[in-house]
């Protein structure tokens, strides 16, 4: 009978422990289970741009110097002077031009004398058509002379270099071409020459705005606007060249300046998720994140796109309607049961 008793108490004890183990596997089975807050995935519309980086050039440039070798009578201007398109900048030595004056006028004075003879008949045809043929060539010969020596804005800019002074000589280079006196850019408006990836060929388009910006004035934005397509693809660099006119009044941008560059192309759909849902791959520059499929956690590779401030583009990992893990994720792994606490819409 005693012994019935001891065998009947072990049994309890076996049992309670039993049951017990069951409890806390159930629990340890339990507590696997990660709690975590989603979002349900949605398109919206984004502005997109073309981001790149140039250097401003000016609109227009041209080094001026005279055809001939001579002797610079005076240079009316200094460097950084501003002018006008029609002001005389600098003047060649005149005394050619002073004799080609003097004898336009003569062939001038012949030529009006014979014209009223030659139309009352006094003069033969071949008279009058000699002194005409004299006239004509002293004129030519005179205003080549004239631009030749004195010598005008071909547009309005400002004066960048002066490489002679008043009374230097002027010397044509040894291969015939002519060295600089004065250099003249045009200033306002700038131009931006854009190397744009061919992928983006089709995108871009002329008059198209260009947002420009320069670290030199970190709160203002210049609006530009293409004004030329390069149509042909360079095949080393696999890009081609886009043209921007920069309106600069008040000339605080200047030829040589860094800058950056947005093409604005309009808006399309996209993913923009919260930054902190991307969580970045420990020794790469990858990114990834989770969606919950029934209560499950499934790890997928993120590509970022545009970022805005606390929120980013998903290029590519994500499709509408997907439930994105927002909170809970730094807990989780690829496989991992998951309670959803929370979900925005």
């Amino acid at each position: 009978m005693k012994s019935n008793k001891i065998l009947a108490a072990l049994l309890l004890l076996l049992f309670i422990g039993f049951t017990g183990c069951s409890s806390k596997k159930e629990e340890i089975k339990a507590d696997k289970t990660v709690p975590v807050e989603v979002t349900i995935v949605v398109k919206t519309s984004i502005e997109r741009e073309i981001e790149l980086v140039g250097t401003l050039q000016p609109w227009k440039e041209a080094n001026l110097g005279a055809q001939t070798t001579g002797r610079v009578e005076k240079i009316f201007v200094e460097e950084g002077s501003y002018v006008k398109e029609g002001d005389l900048l600098f003047q060649m030595d005149d005394t050619q031009l002073i004799q080609a004056k003097l004898q336009y006028q003569l062939a001038k004075d012949n030529y009006e004398r014979m014209k009223p003879l030659y139309e009352t008949g006094s003069v033969s045809q071949s008279q009058f058509d000699q002194v005409k043929a004299a006239y004509e060539s002293a004129e030519k010969s005179y205003n080549l002379l004239l631009t030749n020596t004195q010598f005008r804005a071909p547009f309005s800019g400002v004066v960048t270099s002066k490489k002679l002074n008043d009374g230097e000589i002027f010397l044509l280079a040894p291969t015939g071409g002519a060295p600089t006196i004065v250099t003249l850019m045009q200033l306002n408006p700038l131009k931006l020459i854009l190397n744009v990836s061919e992928s983006d060929f089709n995108l871009v388009k002329t008059g198209q705005t260009v947002i420009v910006k320069t670290d030199i004035y970190p709160d203002k934005e210049f609006k530009g606007v293409i004004n030329r397509i390069n149509p042909a693809i360079n095949p080393a660099t696999r890009t081609f060249q886009a043209e921007v006119k920069v309106p600069n009044d008040g000339n605080l941008l200047r030829p040589g300046m860094f800058v950056r560059a947005s093409i604005e192309i309009g808006a399309k759909d996209g993913i923009i998720i919260n930054r902190s849902a991307a969580l970045k791959q420990l020794g790469s520059d990858a990114y990834y994140g989770f969606i919950v499929k029934n209560n499950t956690a499934k790890r997928v590779e993120l590509k970022l796109g545009k970022e805005f401030n606390s929120v980013v583009e998903i290029v590519s990992g994500l499709s509408e309607g997907d439930y994105l893990v927002t909170k809970g994720q730094g807990l989780l792994k690829d496989g991992s049961a998951v309670e959803i606490k929370a979900k925005a819409e």
